[in-house]
Order: structure tokens, then C-alpha cells, then sequence
């Protein structure tokens, strides 16, 4: 087996954790270094986190592989990026004119850089910088792409309910959102047209409503669709049936539990209504619809 090194920066945040924690189940890749402000305390090691939130195994595992500060020179010559955005773009660049091939999940980069998300977009082997959209925005063209592939979408409107972990921590903290649901915030919401809007070629036109709610994962989105052609529910499922990108079910009763292999969405609810087709969407927005859709793309990526 060819076995693919990369480095990984932001490794010590809640999606650079979660990231660690699904390369390190993977035999065809070998992390060869770690980025993270943690160096800059003192610390050698992943293992001196005190932020742990994952299997800390995980941590035990990679204990050898060398942690560095976010602008070191990365060990290999592949960098997933999830840092804090906050300082992003001069890391980023910095590895980049080092001749690093940088994937980022970094809000900067979304609008500038060609969005990757495979499945939905052809992917560019060679590149250099590609970006990953937003976990929410992942989500939604799952079921989007093969819609408007074999219907022809004509317009959508879509309401998010977003689990506080999208905030990455620090982030929305649980205290702020006990009990109450934080109403339509502007910057998420048009972060979601706006990518979708690059997905698809501004092709239709969206309306987004955004809201953080007091859940801790997984992110539940409903979306009204009107489709060209006409299709009701029945057709849709069928359309559906064989994307491996989204699943038909319903998730296990009582709070949501993802699976690592879970596909980007599962549909659980699919209807016709008064003037187009409602679904409601579930995704894991630490798993597979940010980490999962990094995982990918370095799989796709030429060595």
C-alpha cells in the first residue's frame, strides 16, 4: 500500500482533534507533523493538550509526531489547514510560498480559492490551494448537486438550525445559548448562499435563514425546493436511491448519533408541499461534513 504523509495545521482545535482522530484510523496515511499555537506554550507534543475533546488515544498515538508553531515549515508536502481564522491567511501563505500544497477549511479562502467537495465538484489533483466550504454548506449540496443534475433546480430556500460545536472552540459558549435559540445571523446565512452560489454557478437562487440552537453536534436543515421539471417526493427518493453521498432514513430515535462513516446528509423527512418539495436534512458537522470532506479531497490529491 502507498501510504501519503501530511502535516496538519490547527491540530490541536476541536476540528483539528476530530481531524487527527480520522487520519490516524486511516493506513494509507502517515501524519508526519503537527501545527498548532500549543507549540508556542512550551509544549513538544499533542499529548500536552489540555483541550483534549477526542479519544485520547488519538493523542497517545501521535505523541512522537512533531508539533510545531502554524508557520513552521511543514514536515510533508501536503498541510490540511483548519486554523482559527484569525491570523489563517499569512500562515497559509507563508506554507504556500514554501511550495506546500495547502487544503484549507479556513473561512478566508471559501470565495477565493476553488472550493472542493467531492462528489459535487471535479477535483483538481495537482492543485496547490484548494478550500473545503463551509460544514453547512457541505450538507446542503449533497442533495442539492444531484438534484439539480437530474431535475433542474429553480430555486431554494433554506433554514439552518446549527449545533454550537460549528463555532469550533472557543466559540458560541454553551452558557450563551442555554435554553434559547440565537435567531438568523446574517454572516452564516450569506456565507451559505454565497458558497452554494460558487458551487453552483449561481444556476438558481437561494434564501437562507441561519440559527444556532442549544445542541452541542450535528446540524438539522429544511429546505423548499423548486424544481424545473416538476418532481414530486416519490421521484426525488428515487433520485436519491443510489447517491452515495446522501442517505434516506431516519437517524436512531432520541438524541443524534453519527457513525464515522456516515454519508454527508441523510433525508429524514421528504414531501410534497404547496409550491415545491420539503426535506429535512441531518449532518455531522464535525465528521463527515468537515473532517470527512478533508479526508477526501487528500485522498484525490496526486502525491
Amino acid at each position: 500500500m502507498n501510504v501519503k504523509t501530511v502535516s496538519v495545521a490547527g491540530a490541536n482545535s476541536l476540528l483539528g482533534q476530530h481531524l487527527l482522530a480520522r487520519l490516524s484510523r486511516d493506513p494509507g496515511v502517515c501524519i508526519v507533523s503537527l501545527h498548532d499555537r500549543l507549540a508556542q506554550t512550551g509544549a513538544t507534543t499533542i499529548s500536552e493538550s489540555r483541550t483534549w475533546n477526542v479519544d485520547p488515544r488519538v493523542a497517545q498515538d501521535l505523541r512522537k509526531v512533531p508539533l510545531l508553531p502554524p508557520e513552521a515549515p511543514a514536515r510533508s508536502a501536503i498541510l490540511l489547514s483548519v486554523l482559527p481564522d484569525a491570523g489563517a491567511v499569512g500562515i497559509e501563505t507563508a506554507h504556500l510560498a514554501r511550495g506546500t500544497r495547502v487544503v484549507t477549511h479556513c473561512e478566508h479562502a471559501r470565495l477565493t480559492v476553488p472550493l472542493a467537495l467531492p462528489g459535487v465538484t471535479a477535483i483538481d489533483r495537482a492543485a496547490m490551494h484548494l478550500s473545503t466550504p463551509n460544514c453547512t454548506t457541505a450538507i446542503c449540496a449533497a442533495l442539492l448537486h444531484p438534484l439539480h443534475v437530474t431535475h433542474g433546480i429553480e430555486a431554494v430556500t433554506i433554514t439552518t438550525l446549527q449545533a454550537i460545536s460549528g463555532t469550533d472552540l472557543p466559540g458560541l459558549a454553551a452558557s450563551e445559548i442555554h435554553d434559547r435559540v440565537v435567531g438568523h445571523l446574517p454572516g452564516e446565512a450569506d456565507a451559505l448562499r454565497d458558497e452554494l452560489d460558487v458551487l453552483f454557478d449561481g444556476a438558481f437562487p437561494v434564501d437562507v435563514f441561519a440559527t444556532r440552537v442549544p445542541v452541542w453536534r450535528g446540524h438539522t436543515i429544511t429546505l423548499s425546493l423548486r424544481l424545473r421539471d416538476g418532481a414530486g417526493a416519490d421521484r426525488i427518493h428515487e433520485t436519491l436511491g443510489p447517491d452515495g453521498n446522501v442517505a434516506l432514513t431516519d437517524l436512531p430515535g432520541g438524541r443524534d448519533r453519527f457513525s464515522p462513516g456516515a454519508p454527508l446528509a441523510t433525508v429524514t423527512s421528504l414531501r410534497d408541499g404547496a409550491q415545491g418539495v420539503l426535506a429535512v436534512l441531518k449532518g455531522d458537522n464535525l465528521e463527515a461534513a468537515t473532517v470527512g470532506v478533508l479526508a477526501g479531497i487528500l485522498a484525490m490529491l496526486d502525491v
